[in-house]
């Protein structure tokens, strides 16, 4: 009988063991499903009003400058509003060899400013960090690796989006994101006067760098951008 018990109660322990397993993993559903990818390719290269052509090049800049253009993009309604601006770098390669914009080297320079875009994770850290926690520059990257945590999916996607690594191809479109800290001063003001500064467009099959491109930003401003999708 004592017998009997004693696996009754291992039985009960299994169960409430089991229970906790479930009720873990039932929690974890809403963190999964919080944010939501959303596609992006380049627009028609007639879309954008900030542009250069060199080379066979077409590179179109266009900075998601206020919250619900960045929205757009990336399902999260306070980016900017948290110090970040994402910024499309749109690329239409009309030769014969692939090519590709070395991201790391990008500047966004003006009224004195000169920086280079920030790491997807760096970038997800500022903008999931928790209200009211403050951090610096240069941002701590999170160690996120576990598809529980909620910084995951969002970086995952922060990753994709991201203009490192992507080759465009002969007659192809293409491009991605950088990502750039909110200027201190007023946003419109500051990309009124701003560049997208490109030293870096490299042939693919040999290496060979191509001529710089300096893209005008303040078309982006002055063309009403509302109606207009990412």
């Amino acid at each position: 009988m004592l017998r009997r018990e004693g696996t009754t109660i291992r039985g009960i322990g299994m169960k409430h063991h089991r229970t906790a397993v479930i009720l873990v993993l039932l929690a974890s559903i809403p963190l999964l499903a919080s944010y939501k990818t959303r596609p992006w390719k380049p627009r028609p290269a007639e879309d954008y009003p900030a542009r250069l052509t060199s080379e066979g090049v077409t590179i179109a800049a266009e900075p998601l400058y206020r919250d619900d253009l960045a929205a757009l993009v990336f399902d999260k309604k306070d980016i900017v509003t948290r110090g970040i601006i994402p910024l499309a770098v749109a690329v239409f390669n009309d030769n014969d060899f692939p090519v590709q914009v070395v991201a790391e080297t990008v500047e966004l320079t003006g009224e004195g400013e000169r920086q280079r875009t920030l790491l997807p994770g760096e970038a997800v850290a500022r903008i999931f960090q928790k209200s009211g926690k403050s951090f610096g520059f240069p941002l701590p990257i999170p160690k996120i690796s576990i598809p529980g945590d909620p910084r995951y999916l969002p970086l995952q996607d922060f990753e994709h989006k991201f203009l490192k690594g992507k080759v465009i191809q002969p007659h192809q479109a293409g491009g991605g994101f950088l990502f750039f800290q909110k200027p201190a001063a007023d946003v419109r003001s500051f990309l009124s006067a701003a560049r997208l500064y490109i030293p870096d467009i490299v042939r693919e099959d040999d290496g060979t760098r191509m001529i710089f491109f300096e893209i005008d930003l303040k078309p982006t401003i002055d063309q009403p951008s509302a109606t207009r999708r990412p």
